[in-house]
């Protein structure tokens, strides 16, 4: 290694380390869990998806009181995005869970997907869609940008960063919403699932992976609107892949290795996983202590 290499590794480390502090003073993400709370959710939904993008037509229920919902909410958990700096919901996300009185009717992907997976009763009570993940306009207005989710998060960060550190960020860490990625996950694993399913658009897809979460397709992409892509992740899985490929990113979305310890003592791994998870665990640990 160069004396130049050296010294990018090094400012790449320190660069990376203060992304999670940067992040923590923007955002913070709290749960929906009341009515008035729910209808923001609501409210944002409808601005992003039928207002802004006019997807209205089979997608919402709640077009007249400009709240878009359906009949998949009430067994969701719900969650949002705050900008601290303004105090204003910027983003959200929800995690529907399944119905163990109706498993086969538990997730809008089971009416529109006919992967053999999402239609077994025996394991779709232990999955999740991920769904309705959308941020503002006001966060979505740089070049480049997709339709519902910021390409990349660039807002903000001259307040707690050089400029050094700040053209790293722009350029290495996409995806404003890894604060929403954590609370579904938590939702998730707090509910004891693993298994998230989810539809994602190209824009979506490519953001995942720029955040290094793995992820299967359930067949051939769907045409909702303009094509979507049918996916299943293992949150385990995602954040060992994670860890590998986007140590910033992983750091936000796992809370510092804590959810990530979780779906490791929740998830029951083949004799052939168990070197990999010992080395992810060391990573964890060699992060938590830096």
């Amino acid at each position: 290694m160069s004396t130049q290499q050296f010294l990018n590794a090094c400012l790449e480390s320190m660069h990376s380390k203060s992304f999670y502090p940067a992040y923590q003073k923007t955002f913070r993400v709290i749960e929906a869990g009341s009515d008035a709370l729910r209808e923001i959710a609501f409210k944002l939904r409808y601005e992003v998806f039928c207002n802004e993008h006019g997807i209205t037509p089979g997608f919402s229920s709640g077009v007249p009181d400009q709240l878009e919902k359906d009949a998949y909410d009430d067994h969701s958990l719900h969650y949002l995005l705050y900008h601290k700096l303004t105090d204003e919901a910027v983003g959200t996300v929800r995690v529907v869970l399944p119905r163990q009185d109706k498993l086969l009717h538990s997730f809008p992907l089971q009416f529109i997907c006919d992967h053999p997976l999402i239609h077994m009763e025996d394991r779709i009570g232990q999955f999740c869609e991920i769904s309705r993940l959308c941020m503002t306009r006001s966060f979505r207005q740089r070049p480049g940008d997709g339709k519902t989710l910021p390409a990349y998060f660039d807002q903000d960060q001259d307040m707690h960063l050089d400029h050094a550190a700040n053209v790293y960020i722009r350029r290495i860490i996409p995806f404003a919403p890894l604060g929403l990625l954590r609370a579904a996950f938590e939702g998730a694993l707090n509910n004891g699932i693993t298994d998230c399913i989810c539809m994602l658009d190209a824009e979506q897809l490519y953001a995942l992976q720029r955040v290094g979460l793995s992820y299967r397709v359930l067949g051939p992409r769907l045409d909702m609107g303009g094509p979507q892509q049918p996916v299943i992740f293992n949150i385990k899985h995602a954040l060992d892949n994670m860890i590998l490929q986007n140590p910033p990113c992983w750091e936000i979305v796992s809370d510092k290795g804590r959810l990530h310890i979780k779906a490791n003592e929740m998830t029951q791994n083949a004799w052939h996983d168990q070197m990999f998870d010992q080395k992810c665990m060391d990573m964890i640990f060699d992060r938590l202590s830096t």
